[in-house]
């Protein structure tokens, strides 16, 4: 068999298993954090003599049970895909429906590791980006389902793009990355320091300027303005489906996750990067 076509299914089946553990970080990751605001169990990343840390502290163990009746699941039952599939979106146990989330999360990663080695091949940039896509993935589905964007997914996801392009990994150089993060972080901050003025309120969560500042390091400042822009449209767009399709009355003041939308607008720069197809499309004629 071709050995690019063989890169491509080991790539594929790789992003499989890897989705499978992004919906463990998924579910436990923000659980944690949670537990820890509210003092329940104390900082996940400590180990306080006399207190039990948050049963979803660790990412590895206990090994994964059912969301809905906490059973331990046998290892055919955790296959990526075809465990959804045989189990028919439904808890063996207790019968109740398993979101489809788990199996639209393995398959985007797949889809998304085979795009990254199909167009870099089996190299550090390959890597690189199929690192970038495994925390945007997260970090959409964390935001999507709790609102939050957990900084230990958000700074991870900067750092990999200040030191790919450092390493000259990545397509931007480490000037364009780190003026990319700063502008990617400053002009949120900014938009939202202007509106508490205003409004006395936030319009922008703080994880907001640090996934905007990453998605700068990544695609550098000259993608910041089309992403916030980009992500805005998506955002007034989805949320007035919504509540046309579900009878509500349109209101600007419901409060709506913006990582998704800050997440979708980049991989479609990033997709279109190389033309910039977007400063196409905005010039005269």
């Amino acid at each position: 068999m071709d050995t690019e076509l063989m890169d491509l299914i080991y790539a594929s089946i790789i992003g499989l298993l890897v989705g499978s553990f992004l919906n463990v970080v998924i579910y436990r990751l923000p659980r944690a954090l949670m537990d820890f605001w509210e003092g329940r169990h104390p900082d996940p990343v400590q180990h306080i003599e006399g207190q039990m840390p948050s049963p979803y502290a660790c990412l590895i163990s206990p090994p994964s049970t059912t969301p809905c009746c906490d059973h331990r699941l046998q290892w055919y039952e955790n296959i990526p895909v075809l465990s959804w599939l045989w189990l028919r979106g439904k808890c063996r146990y207790c019968s109740k429906a398993i979101t489809a989330r788990y199996m639209l999360v393995e398959v985007a990663t797949a889809i998304a590791f085979f795009t990254a080695i199909w167009v870099y091949g089996l190299t550090w940039t390959g890597v690189f980006y199929c690192a970038f896509f495994s925390l945007a993935i997260s970090l959409f589905f964390i935001d999507l389902e709790t609102y939050l964007l957990p900084d230990g997914l958000t700074l991870l996801l900067l750092w990999l793009g200040l030191v790919g392009s450092a390493l000259e990994v990545l397509p931007n150089g480490a000037k364009e990355a780190v003026i990319g993060a700063v502008f990617g972080y400053l002009l949120p901050f900014s938009i939202n320091a202007l509106f508490c003025l205003i409004r006395k309120k936030n319009g922008f969560g703080g994880g907001d300027f640090k996934l905007l500042a990453a998605l700068g390091a990544w695609l550098g400042a000259v993608s910041i303005v089309p992403i916030l822009g980009l992500a805005s449209i998506l955002a007034l767009v989805t949320t007035g489906l919504s509540m046309l399709i579900r009878g509500e009355k349109i209101a600007l003041q419901k409060m709506l996750p913006f990582g998704p939308f800050l997440l979708l607008a980049g991989v479609g720069m990033l997709i279109f990067h190389g033309e910039k197809l977007i400063w196409v499309w905005m010039l005269p004629g």
